[in-house]
């Protein structure tokens, strides 16, 4: 088995893994339900092919549904950590985009002294422009929206909360 039939095995695991976690399945029971689907998928694989085996795998939504009842009451980890960095990663890369404009802005100006400002849509954030003799110097920091953005997003998709109000309700 070459590296990208592993690389087509692994994806499809963490489909089916990321769809597990969504519907609140424990962990340990996550883990198993991988350790089966991987060694499913690595023998069809060695008769059909990793492409073949993965194409009948169909939906690994689907899977998830059928493996495990959905468990509303847990938080979902995973899915909120990979949700959080997303939006951090998305804040970022806003973030630049907006850094280069302001930068090109004052670069349009052509000033001789030193510019200092910020980007609006970013609060804290700050800008420095200066001129040097043999071109320019550009420094920048983001503040702290993008780690605010990807914490609220990582609390609004995790549901943290379930596991303290799991706690406090006893078990039947």
């Amino acid at each position: 088995m070459n590296v990208l039939d592993r690389v087509r095995i692994e994806r499809a695991v963490l489909s089916y893994d990321w769809w597990l976690d969504l519907r609140g399945t424990p962990a340990r029971r996550r883990r198993e339900l991988r350790r089966e689907l991987r060694a499913n998928v690595r023998e069809a694989a060695a008769h059909t092919g990793a492409r073949a085996a993965v194409a009948a795998l169909g939906s690994t939504r689907q899977m998830a549904a059928d493996a495990v009842l959905a468990d509303p009451t847990r938080p979902r980890w995973a899915v909120g950590i990979y949700s959080g960095l997303t939006a951090l990663m998305g804040t970022l890369v806003v973030a630049l985009l907006a850094g280069t404009a302001w930068a090109d802005g004052v670069m349009s100006a052509d000033p001789t002294e030193p510019v200092r400002g910020s980007v609006t849509l970013l609060p804290g954030s700050s800008m420095e422009y200066a001129p040097l003799a043999d071109g320019f110097s550009i420094s920048s920091s983001v503040g702290w929206l993008p780690v605010a953005v990807g914490v609220l997003v990582f609390v609004a998709v995790a549901r943290p909360w379930r596991a303290v109000r799991r706690d406090a309700v006893p078990a039947r």
